[in-house]
């Protein structure tokens, strides 16, 4: 997601770094002014090539905010992904006391403000871009005293952003993993009932249709039993189909079910290393 929104801001800053200098009020000018020039000492890429267009366009600033406003929704669905693994059901990860703040009324409980204030800016950077949006949306060609709205609103999503990375990057390296914890919740709910599926597909060749209503049963066993697929019996796990075979054990662990996803951007831990290493790279 970060890439992509990197890659929105590199494309939105290619059309964005025009320079409007020289369009005058809205017609150019009759002065013999070389524009490259200026726009080159400057720093832009070329001059802008409409002057009623350049003294009326605000796409730079819509294009950025919209960029931005996809990019904070990002850091939002980051955030509510730590608001949840940092809450008492889960404990997956903690946050030290410089992300965190005591509860105003249960004395043992820490709450993840940064994470939540960060979920929270999306509200207002999407609020630049739909405001600014609304003010452009009826205005003529050629300048308006409507557009000096626009400096406000980019002014204070670049602030919220730039202040939302921050706080994400920090926390990243501010967790710590609570992996007893991951390992006992991923064992849960019987998560391994696909791998069971898929076993019958691949080992014995039935349809995941039969095998989907097997697996179905053996789970249904379990459950009653107050078990894991795993604590079933080979003999009660044939009742269900006879040709189950002992093999069908070594498949039903987390960490077997992990390893097998070894398709491309699937999720075994050679994947995931390879992965972070490449995104590491890429986004460094």
């Amino acid at each position: 997601m970060l890439a992509r929104d990197r890659g929105r801001f590199a494309d939105a800053r290619k059309r964005l770094n025009e320079c409007p200098l020289g369009s005058a009020a809205l017609a150019g000018t009759p002065f013999p002014i070389d524009r490259r020039m200026t726009a080159t000492t400057l720093g832009f890429d070329r001059p802008t090539g409409n002057s009623l267009d350049a003294v009326s366009d605000r796409d730079f600033a819509l294009e950025f905010l919209s960029a931005a406003s996809l990019c904070a929704m990002h850091l939002s669905r980051f955030a509510e992904e730590l608001v949840i693994w940092c809450s008492a059901p889960y404990r997956l990860v903690e946050l030290s006391d410089k992300f965190t703040t005591g509860s105003s009324i249960m004395p043992q409980k820490r709450n993840p403000d940064a994470a939540e204030l960060v979920r929270a800016k999306i509200g207002r950077i999407l609020g630049s871009f739909v405001g600014l949006l609304t003010v452009m949306k009826g205005l003529p060609l050629a300048y308006a005293k409507d557009t000096q709205e626009d400096k406000e609103p980019v002014f204070d999503a670049v602030e919220a952003l730039t202040l939302s990375l921050a706080a994400m990057e920090g926390m990243v390296r501010d967790l710590t993993p609570n992996l007893a914890r991951m390992r006992e919740l991923a064992g849960g709910g019987f998560s391994t009932a696909t791998d069971l599926a898929d076993w019958l597909v691949r080992e014995l060749k039935l349809p995941f249709r039969s095998a989907h209503h097997i697996t179905g049963r053996l789970v249904a066993k379990a459950d009653a039993r107050q078990v894991g697929l795993a604590d079933l019996s080979l003999a009660e796990m044939q009742q269900e189909y006879a040709a189950i075979s002992e093999d069908v054990f070594s498949y039903l662990t987390v960490d077997a079910s992990i390893a097998s996803r070894t398709s491309e951007g699937g999720t075994a831990p050679d994947n995931v290393r390879d992965a972070a290493k490449a995104w590491i790279e890429v986004l460094s």
